[in-house]
């Protein structure tokens, strides 16, 4: 967990990431948010939430990933006038529901994305449904917004995270579709439901899972 502080910390990570960091200040809710690159592609999922000081602001991701997110959002500070302290061992997230945390199958119920499932660094958010949870598109600039905000226009992605259901209990594998074709991949699954991806234009009918038929919730 990476405390940001200072006169310029809001204002500064709302340039970094695609949430509007001003919706946490003052409400007592954590939100989730995306890190893109230049060409809008996913480079981490974190939270964020306003710190135990007003006006600081707690940016957290999975453990394994600190000093890559840190390295990545100090990179940008400049003339900022912002402080960056790893506060972990001082702050616990208690009981919030991340991803990682949850049932698997109440998880997959809910359509929920999981990172290293569903979300995986390189793709772009809306494939997974994020533009819904972690993307802002009313407060302006930050790395990736240009592309993300075409897709948006677009409405358009070339794949689609969706809900599953098998014809028995679940496979994780290529979803093939009437004609022989893979158009899509199961990414988790919890006996008879599932989650994963389908390519733009695919046939919902007559999908199939290592010999299972799999249909759409």
């Amino acid at each position: 967990m990476l405390e940001f502080s200072g006169p310029d910390a809001v204002r500064f990570l709302n340039g970094q990431v695609t949430q509007d960091v001003r919706k946490v200040m003052g409400t007592g809710v954590v939100l989730p948010s995306c890190v893109t690159d230049a060409k809008g592609k996913l480079q981490f999922r974190i939270w964020i939430a306003e710190g135990k000081i007003e006006g600081t602001v707690l940016v957290f991701c999975r453990g394994e990933m600190k000093e890559d997110l840190e390295a990545r959002l100090t990179r940008y500070l400049i003339a900022d006038d912002v402080e960056v302290r790893d506060v972990s061992a001082e702050i616990s997230m208690g009981d919030f529901d991340f991803p990682e945390t949850m049932d698997e199958s109440s998880r997959i119920g809910k359509g929920i994305p999981k990172w290293g499932a569903e979300i995986t660094e390189g793709m772009l958010p809306p494939e997974a449904g994020l533009d819904g949870t972690d993307i802002s598109y009313s407060k302006g600039c930050y790395i990736g917004q240009e592309v993300i905000s075409r897709i948006k226009s677009a409405g358009k992605v070339n794949r689609r995270l969706v809900k599953l259901r098998f014809e028995g209990d679940g496979e994780l594998g290529d979803i093939v579709s009437a004609e022989g074709k893979v158009c899509g991949q199961v990414t988790s699954v919890a006996g008879e439901i599932g989650l994963g991806f389908l390519k733009r234009g695919a046939d919902e009918s007559g999908l199939m899972v290592e010999g299972l038929s799999v249909f759409l919730r």
